[in-house]
């Protein structure tokens, strides 16, 4: 029978006694802990419960880690059924901390790889239960053998996945609600403003991630320009470009000299593919160029398809991530971005129209001016600058003077472009139960008061 958390929200005080416990025993310092204490409904909203949940890895039967890790450093402990990390194989890529919905995989910046939650195997060895169960002073945290049946968390401010998570989670009794707010001095309850927690991932912390990106979308249409004859293309520059682009992608790791190790999991894992996809679309296009795309056309086809297909796995990387329809139909995504600039540089209307017009509908679609209040006037420039740059201009000159467009215009497409990578970064938000608690309050709030 498969072991299992078992969490009493209506005993639980928030006392945080299950963080130190794990801090001391896994010897992460006091600043650190695999265990979280997140609370919902901090601010005491009246005819809301207020509680807390003590969360760490579920070691779900279906782990997005796992899956999603590029460098096969996880693996499923046959006794004891935990998802555990061997940090020599990490490469500090964080990958799955965006996969992982319940926000266990954390980064050690010390040592430049993930840690996370052991199921504290070392004590199931001996026949002991976990250090953060042991020490729970309440009694609101177990560690158990459950039949799957009975492992459910049907609560407020756990994020309801198919992963199937090792925990058991009470029912809130109706005594945790809160039966009274805080008033003002019309007698009207006053709420607290629910700030939402970090998003995770921005534009600052994963730049070079975004200029990667970005330098990809552009290789690929350099690439497809030269292979029809419309642009020159030294190989030299390109395996240049592609080497800083290359050195982004590895700036970006806990553990660059591991980077090797990114592509073993092809079977599973968005990033190995975009990995081993760049790497032979790069090694392969130099090759091609130097050779001739004209006298080896079904070569330089085959290069474009491999070309292709790493875009659309860089894109489905941020697949866990992307608060939106899909990253594949965003403006900012690589694989439009890619397929846009080509259509430009190709000087071919049926390529750059219909994705422009795509992109133009992404960016009316994410309306980042009605995000402006909230997130401040960046974004708002960010997308003006961003639409009249690369597709609002070589739009008008196109139009006005046909193609092929002129140089200055192909690099105001480029620079529009660039913003609208760069404004793709604001659409992503890392999954939490931080973040699941404050989604539920404001949706419990937003139903009252309707």
């Amino acid at each position: 029978m498969p072991s299992a958390f078992v969490f009493d929200p209506n005993r639980c005080t928030g006392c945080q006694a299950c963080e130190l416990a794990c801090s001391i025993e896994n010897d992460l310092g006091t600043d650190q802990s695999w265990r979280e204490v997140v609370t919902f409904n901090d601010t005491a909203v009246a005819g809301v419960p207020s509680f807390h949940l003590s969360l760490a890895c579920n070691h779900c039967a279906e782990p997005a880690c796992m899956y999603s890790c590029p460098a096969l450093a996880y693996e499923r402990d046959g006794s004891s059924g935990a998802i555990l990390l061997d940090p020599n194989r990490c490469i500090g890529c964080r990958y799955c901390s965006w996969a992982c919905p319940y926000g266990a995989p954390r980064f050690e910046e010390e040592h430049g790889v993930m840690g996370k939650c052991t199921f504290c195997s070392h004590r199931l060895d001996q026949g002991l239960k976990p250090a953060c169960a042991t020490l729970c002073p309440t009694g609101a945290l177990d560690f158990q053998e459950l039949p799957v049946s009975e492992m459910t968390a049907a609560v407020q401010g756990f994020p309801q996945t198919d992963l199937g998570p090792s925990i058991r989670i009470e029912p809130v009794r109706r005594s945790l609600y809160q039966e009274a707010g805080v008033t003002g001095g019309d007698g009207s309850q006053m709420v607290a403003p629910l700030p939402p927690p970090s998003p995770g991932i921005t534009l600052g912390s994963e730049w070079s991630l975004a200029a990667f990106t970005f330098l990809v979308a552009l290789l690929f249409a350099a690439f497809a320009a030269a292979a029809e004859g419309a642009l020159s293309v030294p190989p030299l520059l390109f395996a240049a470009a592609a080497a800083g682009a290359a050195g982004f992608s590895l700036s970006h790791l806990g553990r660059p000299a591991r980077a090797w190790r990114a592509g073993l999991n092809l079977r599973r894992s968005w990033l190995s593919r975009e990995v081993v996809g760049f790497g032979s679309f790069a090694a392969a296009g130099t090759a091609v160029l130097a050779i001739g795309p004209s006298t080896q056309p079904a070569l330089a086809v085959g290069v474009m398809a491999v070309g292709l297909l790493t875009l659309v796995s860089a894109d489905q990387v941020y697949r866990p991530v992307y608060r939106g329809l899909h990253p594949l139909l965003d403006g900012g995504g690589t694989l439009l971005t890619g397929l846009y600039l080509a259509g430009l540089l190709l000087a071919n209307a049926w390529l750059a129209g219909p994705v422009g017009c795509i992109k133009l509908g992404s960016e009316i679609r994410n309306a980042p001016w009605r995000q402006a209040r909230d997130m401040g006037r960046w974004p708002l420039w960010l997308a003006c600058s961003r639409l009249v740059l690369g597709l609002v201009l070589p739009a008008a000159i196109w139009i006005g003077s046909g193609a092929p467009l002129p140089a200055w215009t192909i690099l105001a497409a480029i620079v529009g472009e660039g913003l609208g990578r760069a404004g793709f970064y604001t659409r992503l938000r890392v999954q939490s139960p931080a973040r699941q608690a404050r989604a539920d309050l404001a949706g419990r709030l937003a139903s009252t008061a309707a």
